[in-house]
């Protein structure tokens, strides 16, 4: 099928902007809840200032649902400076703004942040699921929960997860990765069995999309692609720069501060392309990323 990528903008709020449902699936199987999501009731994505001049945010999608818990999702494809930073100023907005003058503070609602990253966030390599609340900082197991942050690297879960069709969880994270993915596992009747997913990758036909939307969508499509030019001719000047100094401190600061830029496992694929050993289809199905990623990535690899 010819769909958009979920990761975009433009996918994700139509999925899960626009389907109740397949937001509510999504975050049952995501969040760590004590209790599940039985309804949700969409809110407005932006987040006003209390002050004139205040700081003014828009997130991808923000719910609410029958226990009154907030729930506010995210998709970041690139790094952010400042990123941690303006997910707490949107939590404690969406927190601080439950109550009236008059009501009681006990009846403060907990707030959930889930954003999910197609980068790395943390240096550990071994650990993709991040769930943060308030805790006390010598006794890690007293814990708040009326805060959650909860950050999922995308990346990371495609190169250490073991992928289980049966599990729902699984099914969304490479939904998020790359619906594509699904043509290599199953046939058409087979994902039919799977109906959120399912439904999920149809609704990112482009026939869904106007052509104002699409030409929209392209054009997101060419900057990401200068930006992956960008950050390889960083690395690239970064090497450089650390070699010119004779140095292996400074080659090996020079590599990270490209490499911290760029999407996880893209210098992986241009060291393939350079060694020629694996061919662009296998490369791809390597590191679970599209063909056409790969052969954007070959004309950087020389």
């Amino acid at each position: 099928m010819n769909i958009i990528d979920s990761k975009s903008d433009l996918g994700f709020k139509k999925v899960f902007a626009e389907r109740p449902h397949l937001l509510m699936s999504l975050l049952n199987n995501l969040l760590p809840l004590s209790n599940p999501i039985v309804s949700l009731e969409y809110l407005s994505p932006e987040l006003t200032p209390d002050q004139d001049d205040g700081k003014n945010t828009i997130v991808d999608v923000r719910c609410t649902d029958t226990q009154s818990r907030h729930f506010i999702v995210e998709m970041q494809v690139s790094k952010q400076a400042g990123f941690v930073k303006r997910v707490i100023t949107n939590m404690t907005k969406v927190y601080s703004r439950q109550l009236s003058k008059v009501d009681p503070y006990i009846l403060a609602k907990p707030v959930y942040s889930l954003n999910l990253l197609d980068h790395a966030l943390s240096n550990n390599e071994n650990k993709w699921f991040h769930h943060y609340t308030l805790t006390e900082r010598e006794l890690h197991e007293d814990y708040i929960d009326e805060l959650n942050l909860i950050v999922i690297e995308l990346p990371k879960w495609r190169k250490l997860n073991t992928f289980d069709l049966q599990k729902p969880k699984d099914r969304w994270l490479m939904y998020l990765s790359d619906p594509n993915m699904f043509s290599k596992f199953l046939t058409e009747k087979e994902l039919s069995r799977f109906n959120e997913i399912s439904e999920a990758i149809e609704v990112l036909e482009t026939k869904n999309f106007t052509p104002e939307q699409i030409r929209g969508y392209e054009l997101y499509i060419d900057n990401m692609r200068s930006y992956v030019t960008n950050m390889s001719e960083a690395r690239r000047e970064g090497i450089e720069q650390g070699i010119e100094q004779g140095m292996e401190k400074g080659m090996k600061e020079g590599i990270m501060e490209g490499r911290n830029q760029i999407m996880d496992n893209t210098f992986a694929i241009l060291d393939e392309l350079k060694e020629k050993k694996l061919s662009i289809e296998q490369i791809a199905e390597k590191y679970n990323v599209n063909v056409e990623y790969v052969q954007q990535l070959k004309k950087y690899s020389s």
